[in-house]
């Protein structure tokens, strides 16, 4: 009797084959969507969300996957070839699709951004100031602050935990680089007035 396989099914026939593909598809998918799920889920959860995507599952799959070639040597290799070359692979793509949905998460709510520059400047925002003289609000899930006192500069704020700071900074000051002076970079541009910022503090 000639040496049989522990399973009858190939790779991708199995839970791992399922649970590969589908780990694959949703990294992806948060990636593009990560700004805006900064910005509409509560602070402080961003680190819990990215090692429940990014950090837990690759090592956890990765194991699944050797233990699987082990007991299938036919078409076991395939697991841990196509994780392993997909996260190769996904490492100098993630700030490329990052970037991308940044850049959509701005323009969908660029109205209601506007709109709130337009009642800052108009003096209809109202509320109390910190000892530093900001003043923090919401509408509906966007979260902003501002001073009263520079209303051409609005922090619309998407997530801040953990030292982690990003958002999107409107700021009409204007600026003019010349001999010896240059304009401060608050960020990386979306429009003339508009820029997303990222900083670990």
């Amino acid at each position: 009797m000639g040496e049989m396989s522990v399973t009858d099914r190939p790779i991708w026939r199995t839970p791992l084959a399922v649970a590969i593909v589908a780990w694959m598809v949703m990294a992806l998918s948060v990636t593009l969507a990560a700004a805006r799920l900064m910005e509409v889920t509560p602070e402080g959860s961003a680190p819990i969300v990215i090692a429940a995507i990014y950090i837990v599952p690759p090592p956890l799959l990765l194991g699944w996957s050797f233990w699987a070639m082990l007991r299938e040597p036919v078409t076991g290799w395939l697991a841990p070839t196509v994780l392993m070359t997909f996260v190769g692979g996904f490492v100098p793509l993630f700030q490329p699709l990052f970037q991308t949905g940044v850049r959509l998460n701005f323009e969908q709510r660029r109205p209601a951004y506007e709109a709130i520059v337009a009642d800052a400047q108009a003096g209809r925002l109202v509320g109390v100031g910190n000892p530093q003289g900001w003043v923090t609000g919401e509408r509906g899930d966007i979260r902003f602050r501002y001073r009263p006192a520079d209303p051409g500069f609005i922090d619309f704020v998407w997530t801040r935990a953990y030292g982690f700071r990003a958002g999107v900074l409107y700021d009409d000051t204007p600026c003019v680089a010349r001999k010896g002076y240059t304009c401060l970079s608050r960020g990386d541009p979306l429009d003339a007035r508009y820029s997303y910022y990222a900083r670990v503090f």
